[in-house]
Parts: C-alpha cells; structure tokens; sequence
C-alpha cells in the first residue's frame, strides 16, 4: 500500500507541474474564492482537522491534507491524506492514531456548465492503507458522484445537490461490506467577496445494514486575502445509526490557492 501511495502522490506533483502551465488559471483575475461551490474547480492545498463524538463517548479526530489540481477548463483531480485518531476501546495490539485511509479522485469532469448552473462528475477511489482497524473502513472503496448547482440570481446564493454512491470492492475479508449512498443538499449564501456561509444536510442510505441517518453541518468561511480562505464548521447528528452519523462535530481548516483563479459563474 505504501508504493500505491507514493506513485499516487507522484502523479498527483506531476499534475500540479502541469496545472501551472495553465495560462488561464494564471493570467484571469479571482472574483470569489468559495471551493464549497462543487462546480467550481481550483488548484488548491487544504489542511483541516475534524473532531467527531459518537455514542458511549467516543472520539474520532483526524487531520487531513488535500491537495485539488485543476486540469484545462473541465477537469480536476484531488488527494487526500488523513492522520486520524479513534478512542474506542480496542485490544493493546490495535493502534489509536496513524494514517487513514487514503483517497484519491482519478477524475471529476465538468460535462456541463452555463453562466448560472452546472453538472460535474467524479470517480474516486479509497484505499485500504489505514495503520490499524480502528483508522478506517479495512476496504478498498470505489466512490462515483454528481452534482448539480445553480447561482439564484439577485439573491446571492447558491443552491447545489450532491449524489454519492460508495461500494467496497476488496479489503480485509473479515471486515463488513461498504455500499451506502450519500445525498447532500447545499445552500451557500455570499455576505460580502470575502465571507460565506454553507448549510448542508446530508443523508445516508445504508444497503447493508439498512435504514436512514442524517447529519447537519454549517460552515462559516472568511478570505483575508484572495488566496487564503480560512473556516470553521459545525455539526450535528440529526438521527439514524450509520457509522457516520456522529452526535456532534467541528472543523476548522484552511485552503490556500496556487493560483489566483476565476469563478465560471458570478453571483
């Protein structure tokens, strides 16, 4: 598993060389600086960290770097290493805090866009490299998503849905399967060119286990200079018993633009 990740991460450094000859990305002035909007495709760095309780007190945190290249005008690709640490009580044997699972989107494609909506594409996969079974799911995962969003006009806002499709298609064996569907609905609303705000209720379909759960979170997003966004995200647990329904979360992260970049749309 290391050496998948590190021809991953390799190829992922070659895409980032190659971003940078994009005139386009390079020479076009940003207008707004919100990655929240899915249609939206920047080359960017993230780091965030995410602190999650679920039931009987357990505490799941990891801190996570991405990396999002952008690639001509409709393509993109993203990497995202996680450090994770799980309190759940285990055998002395099992480690608490290491790397997660790694992901990695082969490919997201914008295959239609007009000057107030858009509906982009991805394929992404997760690998099984967590250091220990409490660090991550023990499967390989294949992750299709679509997502449709669209600028209300006069209103500064931006509504977009967002449809995620997750099955295991090897791992450990003595591990449970993993295929759930996630619905997210997002509404992103601009105060001003350098602050937003971002609701999104997410639910999860379970087709292993059965049933429905939902999650609720709220960001709060701020760009001191036209590079540099900086959030903080809230979350609560509304119902269910899917393993990633949590009682309560909070996030809080940066991203930090390579280029300076240009909104398709306009709000």
């Amino acid at each position: 598993m290391k050496i998948i990740f590190l021809l991953l991460l390799f190829i992922h450094v070659v895409e980032i060389v190659i971003g940078q000859n994009d005139a386009d990305s390079l020479q076009q002035k940003q207008t707004r600086s919100d990655a929240d909007d899915p249609s939206q495709f920047f080359t960017r760095v993230e780091l965030f960290n995410e602190l999650q309780q679920y039931k009987n007190n357990v505490y799941f945190n990891q801190t996570v770097l991405r990396t999002n290249v952008k690639i001509g005008k409709r393509f993109s690709t993203r990497l995202d290493v996680p450090f994770v640490y799980n309190s759940r009580v285990a055998s002395s044997d099992v480690s608490h805090s290491g790397i997660g699972d790694i992901s990695f989107r082969l490919l997201g494609y914008k295959f239609f866009e007009n000057p107030f909506s858009a509906v982009t594409a991805s394929l992404e996969i997760s690998l099984n490299t967590a250091e220990s079974k409490l660090l991550g799911s023990g499967k390989n995962l294949l992750i299709p998503v679509i997502s449709y969003s669209r600028i209300l006009r006069g209103k500064r806002i931006i509504i977009a849905a967002i449809l995620q499709q997750t099955n295991s298609v090897s791992g450990d064996e003595t591990r449970s399967d993993v295929n759930f569907s996630k619905i997210q609905l997002v509404m992103l609303k601009s105060w001003s060119k350098k602050m937003w705000t971002y609701l999104a209720p997410e639910w999860y379909i379970d087709y292993v286990r059965g049933g429905l759960s939902m999650n609720l979170k709220f960001r709060a997003v701020t760009a001191p200079t036209p590079r540099l966004n900086l959030f903080a995200t809230a979350g609560a647990g509304i119902f269910g018993d899917f393993i990633a329904r949590f009682q309560w979360s909070a996030e809080i992260g940066s991203r930090y633009y390579l280029f300076t970049n240009k909104r398709t749309k306009s709000l």
